[in-house]
């Protein structure tokens, strides 16, 4: 590639702004002219065949590039490719990285106006080297074929058209996955030729402790949420399948998709996002999804559950399955990016509530944790004046067995107007300290009509009268006796004399 050589770079199945080809596959002559051909500062790494990352914020077009264990062995054959040419195969399972590590290596390891050329799967590259013989930019060039099993054959590359880029020194770098090299390189295959002749290596989706160490060292958010969310699959895996799975959850909320499932995933995920980082009782799913509204008709809950369960690209579904076959997780890329998605909307009250209910009995499940984040999310509504929020932090006081906060946030609530509040305050009040202080809040909230409050305060005042015609009695009145035989105070109800 470099020394006023003639190198190309070509990559398979992807095509750059200024190579690309659409339709049918060229044919030789309908080659674009090399001196049109993009820089290698200037490429896309996307138009390679590198996959897209998710964006929320002003994050670069991809997350900086980890360098793997294999980087120091792809740099001398890239470098020896440059001078000498000849074909270089990175190979690895699907949503490895391979297209991303190939290039970072191409990147580091020529010069930078080296000129790119990226054909479509099928085009015909025989006319290649005569191309760029009579090429009058004397730059370097190189041939990138990304997905090498589209560009084999007849009219691509084969034995004799690489013999010619290699006598022009021309660099072929390519990627293959595993299973599509092996069944190309070995038996009989009219490619295996040309595969044995190349140099290869081997990438993994597995990452070396090393490379997780480096991983680690890394701010981008995207690598950050990788470190944490991506469970049991693969850096790249995780990297490459968030924004696929995260676009076809969103768009399941159609009538015509999933409805279901999408509620089914969203229930995990708004479960996860309050700090169930672990596995979710199905049940809780069940009673969560209820939440966002009516069930669709015609999506029966097993049927969500397979199609959230499905794995995508052989790697993992939106949800995955937890310790047993009735708990479950979503799969940590949802979950951090509907953390960071503009689009995402706050965790539903009932949700925090139904996990801290549900978390009252499940020691799975982090009780304490839900509690101290729902409680901080309520205080900073209730100090801007949010009812709502008020009376969801007496009713968290409760579970938390502290009445007398229980008593303060009601009383707060309920002296700006909330009748609902000053009902449960004064029921609080009357069981824990005075029916005297009780009665002002009963009073209230039955003149406003709410459902049961009358009846709450009659049984109170009944129980008051009883009280004090006892004490009236034990002081010798004679009318205070004869009105306790009455039917308005039934003995069931007359405390003991002296309580209050």
């Amino acid at each position: 590639m470099a020394g006023g050589t003639v190198h190309h770079l070509i990559q398979t199945g992807t095509v750059h702004s200024l190579t690309l080809h659409a339709g049918h596959p060229a044919h030789a002559g309908s080659l674009p002219a090399p001196h049109d051909w993009p820089r290698a500062d200037q490429v896309d790494p996307v138009a390679l065949g590198v996959r897209r990352s998710r964006r929320f914020g002003n994050e670069t077009g991809l997350p900086p590039y980890v360098r793997r264990d294999v980087d120091s062995k792809l740099d001398a054959l890239v470098i020896t490719a440059d001078v000498m040419g000849g074909l270089l195969v990175v190979t690895g399972p699907a949503l490895s990285g391979t297209s991303r590590t190939a290039w970072e290596a191409v990147r580091r390891n020529t010069p930078t106006d080296t000129r790119i050329f990226a054909p479509s799967p099928g085009t015909d590259l025989r006319a290649l080297p005569a191309l760029l013989r009579a090429a009058e930019d004397k730059s370097s060039y190189a041939l990138w074929l990304d997905e090498l099993d589209g560009h084999i054959g007849e009219n691509g590359l084969d034995v004799n058209l690489l013999a010619q880029l290699t006598a022009l020194h021309v660099p072929v770098i390519a990627t293959m996955r595993d299973e599509v090299y092996d069944t190309h390189r070995f038996g009989r295959h009219p490619a295996s030729r040309l595969l044995g002749g190349a140099d290869t290596v081997e990438l993994t989706s597995l990452w070396s402790e090393a490379e997780r160490t480096r991983l680690a060292a890394a701010d981008d958010p995207r690598l950050v949420d990788a470190v944490r969310w991506r469970g049991d699959s693969g850096v790249t895996e995780f990297l490459a399948l968030g924004p696929e799975l995260w676009d076809e959850w969103r768009r399941a909320r159609r009538a015509a998709a999933h409805p279901h499932g999408h509620r089914l995933v969203r229930a995990a995920v708004d479960l996860a996002r309050c700090g169930i980082e672990g596995d979710i009782p199905q049940s809780l799913l069940r009673g969560v999804i209820e939440v966002y509204g009516a069930v669709p008709t015609g999506k029966p809950f097993g049927e969500a559950l397979l199609w959230a369960y499905k794995k995508r690209h052989d790697v993992t579904g939106l949800l995955v399955r937890g310790s047993t076959s009735t708990r479950w997780r979503p799969y940590g890329s949802l979950v951090a990016d509907a953390a960071r998605s503009p689009e995402s909307e706050p965790v539903p009250d009932d949700v925090w509530i139904l996990a801290i209910d549900a978390a009252k009995s499940d020691p799975g499940l982090p009780f304490t944790a839900l509690a101290e984040a729902f409680r901080g999310i309520l205080l900073a509504r209730a100090e801007r004046g949010d009812v709502d929020a008020m009376t969801a932090l007496a009713a968290l006081a409760l579970d938390l067995e502290d009445v007398e906060a229980a008593m303060e946030w009601y009383g707060a609530a309920a002296r700006l107007g909330d009748a609902r509040a000053g009902f449960e305050l004064g029921m609080l009040l009357a069981e824990h300290r005075s029916e005297v202080e009780a009665i002002p809040y009963l009073e209230a909230a039955a003149a406003k009509g709410l459902h049961g409050a009358a009846s709450v305060l009659a049984d109170l005042y009944q129980r008051r009268c009883a009280h004090w015609l006892w004490v009236a009695a034990d002081r010798g009145e004679p009318e205070a006796l004869s009105r306790l035989k009455g039917p308005l105070s039934p003995q069931s109800m007359i405390p003991p004399p002296g309580t209050s």
